[in-house]
Parts: C-alpha cells; structure tokens; sequence
C-alpha cells in the first residue's frame, strides 16, 4: 500500500512537472511571436497591429540609441509614424531572439537588421535589441525596447564626403 501510494505521488509529481514545463514552453513562444511580430508590422507599415503589441501606457519606455519616447503613443506618433512615412522598400528583419519567462515577466534579446530607401539616400543598419515584456490580462504586451545599431552602408557620396 506504501508502495502504491509513492507510485501515485511520483506520478503525480511528474505530471504537475510536464504541465508547468509545458505552460513555460507556450509562454516562451507567445513572448517570441510578440517580439518578431513588431519587426513583421513595422516592415508592413501596420501600425494598428503594432498597437497590439503594447501593454496600457503606464511606464512604457522605447529607446532607440540615444533617442528615447515615453510611451507606446509617444513613440508611434512622434517617431514611428513619420520614419515609416518616408521609408520605401523597406526591410527589417529580427533574428536570434531569445526569449525567457519569468512568472508574468520575460524579456528578449534580438538582433536586427534594416534597410530603407528614404529622401537622403539608401539606409542599410544593423543593431541589437531588448524587449521586456508583460503578461497582462493573460497576454503577452511590451512595457519597454531598447535597439541600438550603427550603419552599414556608407553614406551616398562615398567614403569622406559630407553627405
């Protein structure tokens, strides 16, 4: 009988295991999906889809080198917006993200890479990034994004102009 009721206990053990595992594992992929879904709507231009992606205004900070908007509204406005406006053929694309959950936090490190045709010329970038994300309402929503890049592309006039 004791024998048979540690059975049960392992067992169970086991089972509550595999299910927490398994929660983990679908955070984890949800957390991925939201941060490669903002390099995929920003390419599109979607900024209604973007929206999504952001948990409610409170405390949401975007920096961008040294550039920093304070909030989702702010940055999409007074950032976003007009840069996207004047990009055409525009490419951005995030690659090793790596995502980890911790409870309702979880946060991601990624590496970007961008190209635009804009009014000053072509843009090629490449850079790194953090989001950091929150479980809200049992959705995953970023609260905060750091990229930071440099150029890859010389500027249109060639090595020592000033343009």
């Amino acid at each position: 009988m004791i024998r048979r009721s540690a059975l049960v206990a392992v067992a169970l053990v086991m089972a509550t295991a595999a299910a927490a595992h398994a929660a983990q594992d679908a955070d984890t992929a949800a957390v991925r999906r939201v941060v490669e879904g903002f390099a995929v709507y920003a390419e599109a231009g979607n900024l209604t889809a973007l929206d999504t992606l952001f948990g409610a205004g409170r405390g949401v900070h975007i920096i961008e080198g040294s550039g920093v908007n304070h909030g989702w509204v702010d940055y999409r406005d007074n950032h976003l917006k007009p840069e996207l406006g004047s990009f055409r053929n525009f490419r951005y694309t995030y690659s090793s993200v790596e995502p980890v959950v911790r409870g309702n936090v979880a946060w991601a490190a990624f590496r970007y890479a961008l190209s635009a045709d804009t009014p000053g010329g072509h843009v090629e970038s490449e850079g790194r990034g953090t989001m950091i994300l929150e479980k809200q309402e049992g959705r995953w929503v970023i609260v905060h994004m750091h990229t930071s890049g440099r150029r890859v592309n010389p500027p249109s006039g060639g090595p020592g102009s000033n343009r």
